[in-house]
């Protein structure tokens, strides 16, 4: 009997990270299902990433929380002298579109990767 083989897409995204919601990459996330955040070297100071998500890609985007409430945030690592990865929160995958945003300026201009996977 041979096996079932599940063949999954993988899709990777360039960002820059922007204390800006408008200034922000834009990342469609339609039948993705999970992603990683690959990020260079930024600052000791740089403590979180907000999620922000729209219907549009040119729509309104708003602050995502998780279903008790909670933001969905990737908190990052202090002392980050080498690049880092986050598993991006799992209520952004409910989204069309979404902006990861800088949770203050100490990470604004980190150039980073986005990896989807379906």
């Amino acid at each position: 009997m041979s096996e079932i083989k599940i063949k999954r897409r993988v899709r990777n995204v360039s960002i820059t990270l922007s204390a800006s919601t408008s200034d922000a990459t834009t990342l469609r996330l339609d039948d993705m299902a999970g992603a990683m955040v690959s990020l260079g070297t930024m600052s000791t100071n740089a403590s979180t990433l907000h999620i922000y998500g729209a219907e549009a890609e040119d729509g309104s985007y708003r602050r995502v929380y998780d279903s008790v409430g909670s933001p969905a945030n990737i908190t990052l690592q202090p002392s980050t002298s080498v690049g880092t990865m986050y598993a991006m929160p799992d209520a952004a995958f409910g989204l069309s579109w979404c902006k990861i945003v800088s949770g203050d300026t100490n990470s604004t201009g980190v150039a980073g990767i986005v990896t989807f996977k379906s």
